[in-house]
């Protein structure tokens, strides 16, 4: 026999208008929904999408666009949007622009065709701002990763990691390890978490007075591919230069793949011949030897937290706006700097 919200009713003594605002994602008591969603879970109920869709006027439907699927990186942030909304009879959508702006603009249109509830999107780069097509048209948006409002383009909530201090953690773990000759492997054209990374990573050496830090020409992502060989390059030309670091840094998770494929490649040992530490984790990284040193961005609680901005914003509480929240990073020590403290003892 199918579970309808009387029965709900029943089970919680709660009105069938408290209810229905539930299921139309309205805002009821903390209480009341903690009552209807075990009653919901206890009486096995499934709502009638249909219907809901029809009374509420929306589409039940929320998007997350990003630069490229074929990138798996992602792929956490998706499954805890996904895994979010699935809580609140949403739909999730992924789709790709391929790090192509026009097909970028294409898509966001389509979404706007679509009357899509409320868009996640992992802006190009800082200068990305096709968002406003979005809020154009009176559709929540909340940007991953890059923040536009920083240099002036209209406001947007946005969900970012701690670039800078996580920068600043790794200098000052290799200045501990009597690192001071240091390379910085790669900047990112137009990247503000990039340019944070770098930024505190660079101030915390010039704090304590070693300007030895370099880093080759900005370089601009379009393909996964693209940015490894790009890292493999960079590597291979630092290591035959005539003064090698004793450090690098790789400032992204695509440049480490590619240095460290390059490393193995010519037989060039970590830690020995050169330490390395690199912002982004990866299973490889921890499963490789050496063990590489990284920091980890908490991609879920990125996630989750730009799904709940997204969900308040489609119920139309913009109390905030716009709202920056900043993501604690963690840091992973392994095996892939050598202390040079130790050599001189």
């Amino acid at each position: 026999m199918k579970v309808t919200i009387k029965d709900i009713s029943r089970e919680t003594g709660l009105s069938l208008a408290t209810i229905s605002k539930y299921l139309n994602n309205k805002k009821i008591q903390e209480k009341n929904r903690l009552r209807i969603e075990e009653a919901i879970a206890h009486l096995n109920y499934k709502p009638n999408r249909t219907a809901q869709v029809l009374r509420s006027r929306r589409t039940m439907t929320v998007a997350i666009l990003v630069s490229d699927l074929g990138n798996y990186f992602w792929g956490t942030i998706i499954s805890a949007v996904s895994q979010f909304f699935v809580n609140y009879n949403y739909t999730v959508i992924t789709c790709s622009y391929s790090h192509d702006t026009q097909i970028e603009r294409e898509l966001l249109q389509d979404l706007i065709i679509r009357k899509i509830d409320g868009v996640i999107i992992l802006l190009a780069n800082l200068l990305d701002d096709r968002y406003r097509l979005l809020q154009a048209e009176n559709i929540p948006v909340v940007a991953l990763d890059q923040n536009p409002v920083a240099i002036g383009h209209p406001p947007v909530d946005c969900v970012v990691s701690d670039n800078y201090n996580g920068g600043a953690l790794l200098a000052r773990y290799l200045l501990k390890k009597g690192h001071q000759r240091v390379h910085i492997l790669d900047p990112a054209y137009d990247s503000s978490p990039v340019a944070e990374r770098i930024q505190g990573f660079r101030d915390v050496y010039e704090k304590a007075g070693i300007h030895s830090i370099t880093y080759p020409e900005s370089i601009r992502f379009s393909t996964n591919q693209d940015a490894i060989n790009e890292g493999k390059r960079h590597f291979r030309q630092l290591m035959e230069s005539k003064e090698s670091p004793t450090a690098i840094f790789f400032t992204n998770y695509l440049s480490a793949l590619g240095g460290l494929m390059e490393a193995s490649t010519s037989g060039c040992s970590i830690p020995g011949d050169v330490s390395v530490v690199t912002f982004d984790d990866d299973p490889l990284f921890r499963s490789m030897y050496p063990p590489i040193t990284s920091l980890a961005q908490n991609l879920s609680l990125i996630g989750e937290t730009a799904s709940r901005i997204l969900y308040r914003r489609m119920q139309g509480d913009y109390s905030d706006f716009p709202l920056t929240r900043c993501v604690n990073v963690c840091f992973y020590e392994r095996q892939s700097v050598r202390d040079l403290t130790l050599d001189v003892k």
